[in-house]
């Protein structure tokens, strides 16, 4: 797929482009929404749900046939409120639901049993918003709106830049990173999963072992409504131990065919979507996005120009009888060399002298299964192959004008992974779910360095093999009363490597204390499997090696959560939390105070026993407004503390120990151009974010001088700290609604104050010193998008 990215940028454009001007149909200023809804734990269409909106001062309504559908058109273009209704099922309203005149709304709804009465439920209809999609969620569960969350400013249309917008996660202050610390866990303890299953780092420039990178391959025109875990996540989740992103593609629209063209200072993009034919009920959905920061890469502090491309597809394929067949997929490419200063005259710092090239490619293409039995039962079956090859390499040149290998770190990964689950409803108040998840890979890890000290290449890791993961899980939920559930599973871990596993047990418990609150209890045991490059360092002898890391245990986190939620009206949401973290048997170097808790990529090699301890406690506090009459906001706010313990037991702050973190994020819609029939919207939309400051390791000037390189003074780790940070992003967008199309102009400005810590602070060999560079570059993106 990689490959075939090259080949069809071109002929992409030049299609779409014949597309804009071939689509040209006329129709009045209006708009469809459609959707489906179900029950929510059993999946089941839902009949006869009366959907209602209102038109014009006066109520539409329309019911849900038999498999759940419903539709409503000539809606003035703009947004609305939709209300779901329902014997026996618990009102739902979605709030400011946009109608274009461009593309249809489909929506997706999901309905649950009403166990109050009816008069106490119309009161709070907006009970279940923002609800988790996974059913087995009691705590510390954020729901993914894309609707909602595209909205935020300075989020590059980047679903996990969007996240770092919740409480209890703290995301990169710089432009030129998407990284997140998850309560002041490191960033590489979480996972992405796509359709149910573990996929590779879905980052442009992705470091070796990072969850991160530069810019997201996901776009927000594919994704659909998803889930993110920060703790005590159900038990079909595994090999992550500080969150999940559970990702899923949407289907394309099966009624009609719409285009979408945006261009910006980031690159373009082309989306399109429709049906497969007129007499399928199937879709199709492909978005393609190339981008070269000519001009950004000024603003954001980049030696050289960055360029990267990306597409993803989801082609949906349901049966009147065989289930539902999605083939889906997504892949990019980066790259990002710096080449050295030739001209020795020119020489201002040491990275004149390097030659760089970082870059990363990924891609994944998988089929999956969906099949609803006549007992109730559903059976989701995939298969996904993925491949990624990461690349970080130094040469330097060295005062005689020849290239000196300093660093290379080459690791590539090709992997195929099988997944199937089953879920049941054996009774209305039960619900159970099982699943298995294997995965083969083929590893190439390939690490070596120049040690100024020894005078010699040192090679680090230079293995290739294959490995098996085996993960299987089972949980169940039952409400023991109309007002208490409880669910309970069990997740294992197993890895062929070493032979090493792990059986973790999940718990959570549920109060509903009234239609308008509820109190929750939520644990679970969580294990990680470190990257493959640790497993394979190596220790040197005569004319051999040895390689230690192997015997090397799973780092295991124990997770403690109390939840409170209350819905203070129909739209404002109350969401408070108290955890506890307790990790054992982390890897930490046998002397001094390292500890890959601190890692966020795997950047250092080191020969490691399992003797460390971690700790993280915190309070996470949220209150949303979901978007009423185009207004919105969330202000949340982050206290924690995260310490970690060396080989000798002594504690320490970990490099992600930030302690605070407050946000408010805000937004409002506009209509404007009344004149002229109202058909234009105008949105402001702003995030203001205070962050603790985050601690850093003191430099050992020294031993750097001795090494040409960075070297930090780990007898003192992290007891420095850099100020606090008070980081603001601004949105304009202006959308008008034409006949035929849809325009939107955006405006974004990330870090208008220039806030930001030291994005470099590192031994420069050239001038002999300590050198920091500030990574507070304001960076602002212009685009223009037309829907057709």
């Amino acid at each position: 797929m990689i490959y075939v990215l090259k080949t069809l940028r071109w002929s992409l454009l030049a299609g779409f482009f014949s597309l804009m001007t071939l689509t040209a149909v006329a129709q009045s200023l209006s708009g469809t929404i459609r959707g489906r809804v179900h029950d929510r734990f059993s999946r089941q269409p839902l009949h006869q749900v009366t959907v209602s909106v209102m038109r014009d001062g006066s109520l539409v309504e329309t019911l849900t046939d038999e498999a759940g559908a419903f539709r409503l058109e000539n809606l003035p273009v703009g947004r609305h409120d939709l209300t779901f209704k329902a014997t026996g099922l618990e009102m739902v309203v979605q709030t400011d639901v946009p109608v274009s005149s461009s593309r249809e709304t489909v929506l997706e709804v999901w309905m649950e049993e009403n166990y109050y009465d009816v008069e106490e439920v119309t009161v709070y209809p907006n009970r279940n918003k923002g609800t988790p999609i996974n059913e087995m969620s009691d705590v510390s569960a954020l729901s993914f709106e894309v609707e909602e969350t595209r909205k935020f400013a300075g989020g590059l249309d980047d679903p996990t830049r969007m996240a770092a917008n919740f409480p209890g996660i703290v995301g990169s202050p710089f432009s030129s990173e998407n990284l997140i610390s998850i309560r002041g866990n490191s960033p590489r303890g979480m996972v992405y999963r796509l359709e149910g299953i573990d996929i590779p780092n879905p980052n442009h420039f992705a470091r070796i072992g990072s969850s991160g990178g530069t810019f997201t391959l996901l776009s927000g025109q594919t994704l659909a409504n998803s889930d993110f875990f920060i703790g005590a996540f159900p038990a079909e989740y595994g090999n992550a131990t500080s969150g999940v992103f559970d990702l899923r593609l949407r289907a394309g629209n099966n009624e009609q065919r719409e285009f979408s063209f945006q261009a910006g200072v980031l690159g373009v993009e082309l989306a399109a979507e429709g049906p497969l034919s007129d007499k399928h009920t199937g879709s199709y959905l492909v978005n393609y996005r190339y981008a070269t920061l000519n001009f950004a890469n000024l603003l954001i502090s980049y030696a050289t120009v960055p360029t990267y491309q990306d597409i993803s597809f989801k082609i949906n394929l349901p049966t009147a009888k065989a289930g539902t067949f999605s083939f889906f997929g997504m892949g990019g490419v980066s790259n990002r060399p710096k080449p050295a200063e030739l001209d020795s005259t020119q020489w201002v710092e040491d990275l004149d002298r390097f030659d760089n090239v970082l870059g990363s490619d990924m891609g994944a293409v998988g089929l999956s299964h969906t099949y609803l039995t006549r007992q109730g039962a559903v059976i989701k079956s995939a298969v996904v192959g993925s491949y990624n090859f990461q690349r970080d390499n130094k040469n330097y040149l060295e005062d005689d004008l020849t290239f000196r290998v300093r660093d290379i770190n080459e690791y590539s990964r090709k992997a195929v992974a099988a997944t199937s689950s089953i879920k049941h409803n054996f009774s209305p108040r039960s619900l159970f779910k099982a699943g298995i998840i294997y995965t083969l890979a083929w590893h190439d890890f390939y690490s070596v360095n120049y040690d100024y000290v020894a005078a010699r290449q040192v090679t680090q890791v230079d293995e290739a093999g294959a490995t098996q993961t085996l993960q299987g899980y089972m949980q169940m939920r039952y409400r023991l009363t109309d007002r208490i559930s409880a669910q309970a599973g069990l997740h294992v871990l197993y890895f062929d490597l070493n032979d090493r596993s792990s059986v973790e047990p999940r718990a959570g418990l549920t109060w509903q204390l009234d239609p308008r609150q509820s109190l929750s209890l939520g644990y679970g045991l969580h294990s990680r499997i470190e990257d493959y490059g640790t497993y394979m360092t190596r220790i040197e002898g005569a004319g051999n090696y040895d390689l230690p890391n192997q015997r090397l245990d799973f780092l295991k986190a124990h997770h403690f959560v109390l939840s409170y939620q209350a819905m203070l009206n129909d739209h404002l949401k109350f969401r408070s939390e108290v955890y506890l973290q307790q990790m054992s048997g982390v890897p930490v170097t046998s002397t001094g105070t390292y500890s890959v808790l601190n890692l966020d990529e795997l950047d250092q090699l080191r020969i490691l026993v399992n003797a460390g301890t971690g700790r993280n406690y915190g309070l996470d506090m949220g209150l949303e407004r979901f978007s009423r009459r185009g207004l919105y906001y969330m202000l949340n706010l982050s206290l924690f503390n995260s310490t970690y313990t060396d080989i000798a037991g002594v504690r320490h702050s970990t490099a992600f120990n930030n302690g605070y973190k407050s946000n408010l994020v805000m937004g409002k819609e506009f209509r404007i151009g009344r004149k002229r029939g109202g058909n234009s919207l105008m949105g402001l939309n702003t995030t203001l974010s205070v962050i603790g400051g985050q601690p850093y390791t003191p430099l050992d000037l020294t031993a750097s001088r001795l090494a040409r390189e960075t070297v930090l003074d780990e007898t003192q780790p992290y007891t420095l700290s850099e100020t606090p940070l008070f980081v603001q992003d601004l949105t304009w967008t202006l959308t008008r609604h034409k006949p035929l199309s849809t325009r939107t102009w955006a405006i974004q400005i990330k870090n208008i104050y220039q806030s930001a810590p030291a994005l470099i602070r590192e031994y420069d060999a050239l001038l002999d010193q300590e050198v920091t560079l500030r990574g507070a570059g304001i960076l602002p993106l212009m685009s223009y998008k037309i829907d057709f």
